[in-house]
C-alpha cells in the first residue's frame, strides 16, 4: 500500500463537468440506469423491501443519481464533499423539477451536517479512500448518520472474491486503454476546454491525472488534479473496518440482471443494529491492519 496520498480537487472536476452539461443533460438517466439499473436500482429495490423511507445519496456529485431516484418515488437527499457539486446539483434539481435537497459534507462530518438521520445510505466512492484511518473515520460518520436498523450500500470487493480481486481489476483496467487520451473537447460561447487524461500505474493503484486546458478570449489556462483509484481494499478489509465502525453485519447482495451492462450486480450492504441502537464504534484490533 502506498504511503503517499493524493488529494483530488473535486471542485475542479465538477466545475468542468457542469460546463459540458449540454453533452450529458438529455441522457443522464439512461447513463445511470444502463442496461440493468446499476447501484441506483439496487438501492431503491432494497429501500422498498425494508421500508426505508429517508434515504441519502452520500456521493451525489452533480445530483444526477439523486434526481433519478427522486423521480422513481424515493424520498432522497444528496450530499457531497464538493461545495461546487452541491450548488450545481441544486440547480439541476430545480431545472428538472425534482424534489431533492442537497448539502455539503464529508462522510466523517455527516452527523454534524445532516438535516436528520437516514434509513438507507448509498455510497459509490468508499473504495477510493487512501488509508485505513481515512476509511475508518468515513465509516464511523456514515454509521452515525443511520437510524437503528438502517443500511449502508457501497461498492467494493465482495464476499467470495479472491484476495487478488482488486489488483486484478487494476490490471484489467490498465490494459483496457492507452495511458494518454483526450477525453473530450467542448466549446460553449467564448470558452473552450479540453480534458486530457494521463494514466500511470503502480502495483496497487492507477492514477488518473486530469489536465483541463481551457481558453477564453485568447487567454489559455491549464488546471490539473489527480484521481487515485486504489486496489487496496479486499473483502476482509471491509469485514474488519465495518465491524470496527460499529456495524452489526456486512453482506454482499446479488441482483441478477441489475448490472449496468445487463449482467449480475454484486454490491455490499452494512447494517446498523436495530436491537442495540446505542452501539458505539470499537477500538481497532491493531493500529493499521493489512498495510503490507
Amino acid at each position: 500500500m502506498s504511503s503517499q496520498f493524493t488529494t483530488t480537487d473535486w471542485d475542479l472536476i465538477h466545475r468542468w463537468e457542469w460546463f459540458r452539461r449540454e453533452r450529458w443533460r438529455s441522457g443522464f438517466r439512461t447513463a445511470i440506469h444502463g442496461q440493468g439499473g446499476g447501484p441506483a436500482r439496487a438501492f431503491a429495490d432494497l429501500a422498498r423491501m425494508v421500508d426505508a423511507r429517508a434515504l441519502l445519496d452520500a456521493s451525489c456529485g452533480l445530483g444526477r443519481r439523486a434526481v433519478y431516484l427522486a423521480e422513481k418515488g424515493m424520498n432522497v437527499v444528496g450530499s457531497d464533499i464538493s461545495g461546487v457539486a452541491v450548488n450545481y446539483a441544486r440547480e439541476l434539481a430545480r431545472d428538472e423539477n425534482a424534489s431533492v435537497a442537497f448539502f455539503r459534507s464529508a462522510w466523517n462530518e455527516l452527523p454534524k451536517n445532516m438535516p436528520h438521520h437516514f434509513d438507507g445510505i448509498l455510497v459509490t466512492g468508499l473504495n477510493l479512500e487512501p488509508s485505513w484511518d481515512h476509511l475508518g473515520v468515513a465509516l464511523v460518520g456514515l454509521y452515525h448518520a443511520l437510524n437503528p436498523g438502517g443500511f449502508l450500500m457501497f461498492v467494493g470487493a465482495t464476499e467470495g472474491e479472491p484476495e487478488s480481486g482488486p489488483r486484478d481489476r487494476v490490471e484489467k483496467d490498465w490494459s483496457s486503454g492507452p495511458p494518454e487520451k483526450v477525453e473530450w473537447f467542448v466549446r460553449e460561447g467564448k470558452v473552450t476546454c479540453t480534458l486530457v487524461k494521463l494514466r500511470t500505474k503502480a502495483a496497487d493503484y492507477i492514477d488518473d491525472r486530469m489536465l483541463y486546458v481551457s481558453e477564453e478570449n485568447g487567454e489559455a489556462r491549464l488546471e490539473s488534479t489527480t484521481l487515485r483509484r486504489p486496489a487496496y481494499w479486499t473483502w476482509r478489509h471491509w469485514k474488519d473496518v465495518t465491524r470496527v465502525a460499529g456495524f452489526a453485519h456486512l453482506e454482499t447482495r446479488a441482483y441478477p440482471g441489475f448490472g449496468l451492462d445487463g449482467g449480475d450486480l454484486l454490491i455490499n450492504v452494512a447494517w446498523r443494529d436495530k436491537k442495540n441502537p446505542d452501539a458505539e464504534p470499537l477500538e481497532p484490533d491493531r493500529e493499521a491492519p493489512y498495510e503490507d
